[in-house]
């Protein structure tokens, strides 16, 4: 449900990676910096954002961060080029299509960036949502008092599940890498901490996994990225007809910590943000002590946001390779 925004990918990608029905024309991307995320990404824009967030209006800043996004795309062809290759499994090989939906979700993701500045800048977000569904599924786990999980890709506003939890009295416990810069690892740490949300940072501490466990077995809520994962929690799955690499780190707590699995997105709508909540992903915990059943596992978590992706694909935000040969 929250975690940092594009880190660097896990994996090296070849450089055939999504010619998915293109011709011999196609542009191809190599390996290199671009398997990073983008030199913005940094605590010094991240604070301006932030103050802009915090000061100016917000019809403002979205239209800022949409032009800052259309020059970017104008400036970094290459980084373009990585999101339309991104898209094209999703588009069925469309080429044009992944053109024109590349730009798209370049402004999606500015309008992203500004709701998530006002959130972490400790604005209110509550007029945001326009609907909630599957409250239910929630209701079901907790009531099992088994620790929840909640799974979700790169898709949509991921940060806003944990306030949306906070309002009805749920404490979430957030899963994240470190930032490429440290000093930003810390600011969105604190950002969260505003609104009772923990941040367990995974990689700083060689036992925080295991903490990660013992809150589950206690009942805690949990929230994990699914998608992007590092090399050492990364297995490869299918998705859209491609290999891609999901993380494993779902199934392994579910098989350490017995926990309910629960899948969620929340895209951003005409009429606002929407959070949706699918039905627990089941599975049989002993079985899991096979790496086959963990791979079986993640391959149904993975699925289980194939139609969300094939419906937002401009939400889907990857800026770096995803696709496995």
């Amino acid at each position: 449900m929250s975690a940092p925004p594009p880190t660097p990918a896990a994996h090296p990608v070849s450089s055939h990676a999504g010619r998915v029905g293109a011709g011999p024309a196609e542009p191809v991307v190599q390996a290199s910096a671009l398997e990073t995320p983008s030199s913005f990404y940094r605590a010094e824009i991240w604070s301006l954002g932030l103050f802009l967030a915090r000061y100016a209006p917000y019809r403002g800043t979205v239209c800022i961060a949409r032009a800052i996004a259309c020059l970017y795309v104008n400036l970094r062809p290459r980084r373009r080029e990585i999101v339309v290759q991104n898209l094209l499994p999703v588009l069925n090989g469309d080429r044009a299509a992944a053109r024109r939906m590349s730009l798209k979700l370049f402004q999606n993701f500015a309008v992203k960036l500004a709701d998530l500045w006002r959130y972490e800048s400790g604005q209110s977000i509550s007029n945001m949502f326009s609907q909630w569904t599957g409250w239910e599924h929630f209701a079901a786990a907790q009531s099992s008092r088994r620790g929840v999980l909640l799974l979700t890709p790169h898709l949509g506003n991921w940060e806003f599940g944990a306030p949306l939890l906070a309002g009805r009295g749920v404490k979430l416990v957030v899963i994240t890498l470190d930032e490429p810069h440290g000093k930003l690892t810390e600011l969105r740490q604190s950002s969260r901490a505003r609104w009772n949300i923990e941040t367990v940072v995974i990689g700083r501490d060689i036992f925080a996994f295991v903490e990660i466990i013992r809150r589950l077995e206690a009942g805690a809520t949990v929230a994990l990225l699914v998608d992007r994962p590092p090399a050492a929690t990364a297995a490869t799955v299918d998705l859209f007809g491609r290999p891609f690499a999901a993380s494993l780190a779902g199934a392994e707590l579910a098989r350490a910590s017995g926990c309910v699995l629960l899948p969620v997105y929340l895209p951003r709508t005409e009429n606002g943000y929407a959070a949706h909540i699918l039905p627990a992903i089941p599975y049989d915990r002993a079985a899991l002590r096979a790496p086959e059943a963990a791979q079986n596992l993640t391959q149904q978590i993975v699925r289980a946001f194939e139609p969300a992706i094939r419906q937002y694909p401009d939400q889907w935000y990857h800026f770096v390779p995803v696709w496995r040969e």
